[in-house]
């Protein structure tokens, strides 16, 4: 099989030829192979959608295939589609898809069903940490949608105020229950939503952004608890987030974002805000304080002339609060959020072993073992502070990408840490591009993490890459 795999990749950058304006036929082909001590590094694994592994060494091989809208086509109508397949080696060999989906497009409101990679949140995709509800960390999941993906004037012909939505539920799998009557459910769901509003035009200097997105992991409400929700009737709770039974249906997360960008004649600025909410914190804003802030500086057109910086990052994460320190039915103060884990659902925040939101909050299995707690809980760490660090650059057409990451952590308000644990993870990343095969790219990184939460961990991971268009 793994044969076959790395023979079809090798023909399809063969055979595929150059660049092509006109064309919608996408391919790209990856092969890469990584020497690790005890684990792979926190910044080699995060945000790669699930697609380079944890545990140490390993090979890999991708190949994906996309049909994308065509943007110099004014059709009302178009359709896309796309596969995206990895083959895996290491301590648990795997095949798997990342994107497996089709989608279709009226005007600007566009409808997928099935799974694809995607980002959410006001935010850096390229160097960030990774948005705080949902990030680029976990594998896609199989989901119905619909969505504009791009601003949408709501006054015709002026974009003075534009709005984006999304509107999804997907199957998230069975999963295992640590309160109630069952032990497992047969299946579990996740519902999310977002709306953000743009104000400003493309042509101003000043552009600002507000909204919020809410996801709900959901299922076997009937099963768990006597006297429980059919599922119909459940839904309605997921959606509005009306309380039952002195709580809510599912475990709710979500960020409520703000965003100011600044467009100057070479770079662009753009700070941004994701404050967390919970359950029913939203109304009271009691987790104010939480949430992920973030400074970029992007230069408006890429320059590949002697030595150029195109992206710096920088970003700071607070989880500390979480609501306060106080859980009392009496005096209606909620506090103690335990962001990521939840009383029913022992996955947490999680979607087949990784975590949905932040990366920064990590399951226990990559912690260091003394500081695991209780196997039915997702993580034992989810109070910290963490500064972030990225810069993405060229000299000349060879590109580079540097990111820090620095954590104290302090566990969890039930088992909090003897002490704070600092922790630092260092990743380098360079790619060069190769006359071999129609211009490949050979790229390489190098990435550590020192400190007292991660084993202390050294990688070295060395690929090659070929994408481009499909005449």
């Amino acid at each position: 099989m793994r044969n076959l795999f790395l023979m079809l990749l090798l023909y399809v950058a063969t055979q595929a030829g150059g660049f092509s304006q006109d064309s919608t036929l996408h391919y790209s082909a990856e092969i890469k192979g990584a020497l690790a001590s005890t684990q792979t590094p926190y910044l080699f694994h995060t945000n790669t959608y699930g697609v380079i592994p944890t545990s140490g060494s390993f090979a890999l091989a991708q190949a994906s295939f996309h049909k994308l809208y065509n943007q110099h086509n004014p059709r009302f109508f178009q359709w896309s589609a796309g596969a995206e397949f990895v083959a895996r080696a290491n301590k648990s060999s795997s095949v798997f898809f990342t994107d497996l989906f089709l989608a279709a497009k009226a005007g600007p409101v566009e409808v997928s069903i099935g799974q694809r990679k995607e980002f959410y949140g006001l935010g850096d995709s390229l160097l960030t940490t990774g948005s705080v509800a949902i990030s680029s960390n976990a594998r896609p999941y199989l989901k119905i949608q619909i969505s504009t993906p791009h601003f949408v004037n709501i006054i015709p012909g002026n974009d003075i105020i534009s709005f984006k939505f999304s509107y999804s539920d997907g199957l998230f799998g069975p999963a295992k229950s640590i309160y109630g009557n069952r032990i497992t459910v047969p299946e579990t769901y996740l519902h999310q939503k977002s709306i953000y509003l743009k104000l400003g035009k493309k042509s101003h200097i000043l552009n600002l952004f507000a909204g919020f997105n809410h996801q709900v992991m959901w299922g076997g409400e009937d099963k768990i608890f006597s006297g429980g929700l059919k599922r119909s009737e459940a839904y309605g709770y997921v959606v509005l987030g009306k309380p039952w039974a002195a709580s809510r249906v599912g475990n709710h997360f979500g960020t409520i974002d703000v965003g100011v960008q600044l467009q100057g004649k070479s770079w662009t600025t753009f700070l941004y805000r994701q404050s967390i909410y919970e359950d029913g914190s939203i109304a009271n804003v009691s987790n104010i304080t939480d949430g992920l802030n973030g400074l970029r500086f992007k230069r408006n057109t890429r320059q590949y002339d002697s030595f150029r910086l195109n992206t710096i990052l920088l970003e700071y994460v607070y989880t500390k609060y979480q609501g306060g320190d106080v859980f009392d039915f009496v005096t209606g103060t909620f506090g103690r959020d335990n962001y990521f884990n939840h009383y029913v659902y022992s996955q947490g925040w999680s979607y087949k072993g990784r975590t949905l939101g932040t990366p920064l909050i990590a399951p226990q299995h990559l912690m260091r073992g003394e500081l695991r707690s209780s196997p039915n809980l997702f993580t034992a760490n989810n109070r910290l502070i963490a500064l972030h660090a990225g810069i993405d650059g060229s000299i000349n057409k060879v590109t580079f990408l540097l990111k820090a990451s620095h954590s104290i952590n302090s566990g969890t308000y039930n088992r909090p840490f003897s002490g704070s644990l600092n922790q630092t993870s260092l990743l380098a990343r360079t790619e060069i591009p190769l006359t071999f095969m129609n211009e490949s790219h050979l790229n390489l990184s190098l990435g550590t993490d020192f400190g007292h939460f991660y084993p202390n961990n050294t990688a070295i991971l060395i690929g090659w890459r070929k994408s481009g268009f499909i005449r």
